[in-house]
């Protein structure tokens, strides 16, 4: 005779199976609904950079959007992100231009895209041709009815760009966030992402790549400003300790926290910088700005998760 507790133990273990599956598709449903709006807006942004006229993306947009592009201070607001567009196609004709999403994901009150993209553009009027390569990530809230709408967008370029400067749009209200007031510091989060602000000072700071290192979970991913998509734990040890090396003399170097989103087992840092810094014969004052995304490991450490960053 077959053992009862044998039958129940199967019983049981069918059930967790059936839970299980439910539960990805679930989760499957939820992605392909999302991605229908991710797909559109990158449709939609390419085909307005090509035909040179941004308003098809307006409708993809929260009116509190952000935009955190390189070489360019912070703009915030839907009107002032519509303003910069508009600047970037009266300045530049754009002759190609490519989206590829690398990793969409939902964080619960957000979604996540991060991706690649290649633009070949020229000054309007002249016949010389330049080509972009870099990185993006994409935040995107979601509305009462369901409906995304883009809450920020970042992106930084793999090398330091010839036309940085003419990228660069002073007619566009902006803001230098390095100088506004940081987000105030009380019990909970914000002292947790404080205290690991000024260790993180101090490791740049002594050019300390191994300790810098230690802030990324295993499989994080960094889109390094100036440098390559950094993904999983070997690479980014091999790319902080090389990266700090590289770093100029800090004289001193103050990092900030304007904004934290915080999401459960995910928190969203919106945070920049001010460096003042020496190499040889050469010194000066930078403004930076960046994205942190933390994730709550098992041991119950905050660890940066993914991350992007950019120049002003």
């Amino acid at each position: 005779m077959t053992n009862p507790f044998f039958r129940l133990a199967v019983a049981a273990f069918l059930l967790t199976c059936i839970a299980a599956t439910a539960a990805e598709r679930s989760a499957d449903r939820v992605a392909r609904n999302h991605q229908r709006a991710l797909d559109s807006f990158r449709s939609a942004q390419v085909r307005a950079y090509l035909e040179g006229n941004p308003k098809a993306m307006l409708e993809h947009q929260a009116d509190t959007v952000r935009l955190m592009p390189a070489y360019q201070k912070t703009v915030l607001g839907k009107s002032d992100a519509m303003t910069y567009h508009q600047a970037f196609l009266r300045r530049f004709s754009v002759h190609a231009y490519d989206r590829q999403a690398i990793e969409a994901i939902d964080l619960g009150q957000r979604v996540m895209e991060i991706g690649r993209f290649t633009m070949t553009l020229g000054a309007k009027g002249s016949a010389e041709a330049h080509t972009l390569t870099g990185k993006y990530m994409d935040l995107w809230e979601k509305s009462a009815t369901g409906r995304l709408l883009l809450n920020t967008a970042a992106w930084n370029y793999d090398q330091p760009a010839d036309i940085a400067e003419q990228l660069r749009f002073a007619e566009v209200p902006s803001i230098h966030m390095a100088l506004q007031a940081r987000a105030p510091v009380s019990a909970g989060i914000s002292l947790e992402l404080a205290a690991l602000s000024k260790l993180q000072e101090s490791a740049i700071t002594q050019h300390d790549g191994n300790t810098w290192a230690l802030f990324f979970a295993d499989d994080a991913i960094q889109l390094s400003n100036h440098g390559p998509f950094v993904s999983g734990r070997k690479a980014l040890d091999e790319y902080m300790a090389e990266h700090a090396k590289a770093l100029a003399v800090f004289e001193k170097l103050d990092l900030r926290t304007d904004r934290i989103d915080d999401l459960g087992q995910y928190v969203i840092e919106y945070a920049s910088g001010v460096a003042i810094w020496r190499r040889n014969e050469y010194s000066g004052v930078s403004l930076g700005k960046n994205i942190r995304i933390w994730r709550r490991a098992d041991h119950g450490a905050l660890q940066i998760w993914r991350a992007i960053s950019m120049y002003d």
